[in-house]
């Protein structure tokens, strides 16, 4: 029972901490508007892309202040035939063509990395081909480049309230705002430990102090890699702003088999999040194992446990909606939270043991140390 109370104690003060770090910073904005290139690696997007692009250019930024470049990594579809007719009809829009990855760089951050070379901006925004900023995203993250900062996040949410979305894609939709939130606290707090790929931007000056992609090295989570680049070895400050103006919306997976490949990726780059993330990731899991056990032991017990837990949580998620103006989304909370327990045992054992991920043409092995033992390319 002390071992049950100890964990669950441990939970929350980790909740209270991030909820601290939520609270604690209000980010500046500046008004001048620096030249900005949006990069977006594309693969076989043929389907998302135009509505991204589209997106893009309903921007409420100079059109002469921004350009969006396309990255098309070896498409075998019509993902560069529609880039490339955007390209003629709008002059901010390029497309840069690859032949190869290149051999010490993940097949995303090859791409991101050949891409820079051809970007003038001195902010860059990075997105994904499956996303839909809003008109305000550019100015509004390019706003929270303060003289001190290297890198800004954002969020990302999956069930639009303007569309019908299934029970399905709220839970995930949540999720993500939890995880998100996560990383937000933590930044708030001084010590970022995530952002996510298709919604963050970074100092031009910033990116080159850390040599890039290439100097980085490989990384599955090359986003992740270059935040904490950033962070360590530059005096560049990371921010995390709980922004509805700067949240992009995706698309949710379609099915329990696409959701389980995905968060399968998630987990398996979990092994190179270093030590101060990788020890959130057990308080949440052993947290949410002593609460099952628990049941064993004392049905009290249990639903003390639980209380406390779905109350740390709903802290957290409730802080966060309210921000992003999605308060909404807490009518699954339940939902979620019986979600939850099962996602924190399913997939635990992916970040401790051997795991093989496949994602767009490529396939990665780490070993126990959770080092990559091998990368193969199908193309």
């Amino acid at each position: 029972m002390l071992i049950i109370a100890l964990l669950t104690a441990v939970y929350v003060l980790a909740a209270l901490l991030l909820f601290y770090g939520l609270r604690r910073r209000n980010y500046a904005q500046t008004s001048p508007q620096p030249f900005v290139s949006v990069l977006i690696a594309a693969r076989n997007e043929e389907k998302n892309l135009p509505a991204c692009l589209q997106s893009l250019l309903r921007a409420e930024y100079p059109a002469d202040k921004f350009e969006i470049i396309v990255v098309d990594d070896r498409s075998t579809d019509q993902t560069r035939a529609l880039a490339e007719k955007f390209s003629h009809e709008y002059a901010n829009v390029r497309v840069i063509s690859i032949t190869q990855r290149l051999e010490n760089l993940s097949g995303k951050a090859s791409a991101l990395y050949q891409g820079m070379a051809h970007a003038r901006g001195a902010i860059i925004l990075m997105t994904d081909a499956d996303c839909q900023p809003p008109p305000s995203w550019i100015s509004q993250m390019a706003g929270y480049f303060t003289p001190d900062v290297g890198l800004v996040g954002g969020f990302t949410l999956l069930a639009p309230r303007e569309q019908n979305h299934s029970l399905f894609a709220k839970i995930q939709t949540l999720d993500w705002i939890y995880l998100l939130a996560v990383g937000a606290g933590a930044a708030g707090l001084g010590k970022p430990l995530s952002i996510i790929g298709n919604n963050f931007a970074f100092r031009r000056a910033a990116y080159d102090a850390v040599g890039g992609y290439e100097k980085i090295g490989f990384s599955i989570i090359e986003d992740f890699a270059l935040m904490r680049a950033i962070n360590e070895r530059t005096k560049w400050r990371v921010i995390f702003p709980i922004d509805a103006r700067t949240t992009i919306t995706s698309a949710p997976a379609r099915n329990w088999r696409e959701f389980y490949e995905q968060r399968q990726r998630w987990a398996a780059g979990g092994k190179e999040v270093g030590p101060l993330a990788g020890i959130f990731m057990l308080i949440a899991f052993l947290g949410h194992l002593a609460c099952f056990a628990a049941w064993f032991i004392s049905t009290p017990l249990a639903l003390i446990c639980l209380f406390t837990l779905l109350s740390s949580d709903f802290l957290l998620l409730r802080k966060t909606t309210i921000r992003l103006e999605r308060k909404d989304l807490l009518k699954v909370f339940p939902l979620f939270e019986l979600y939850y327990f099962f996602y924190s045992f399913i997939f635990a054992p992916t970040v401790l043991l051997p795991a093989t991920v496949r994602w767009k043409g490529m396939q990665y092995r780490w070993n126990f140390r959770g080092k990559i033992k091998r990368v193969e390319e199908n193309l």
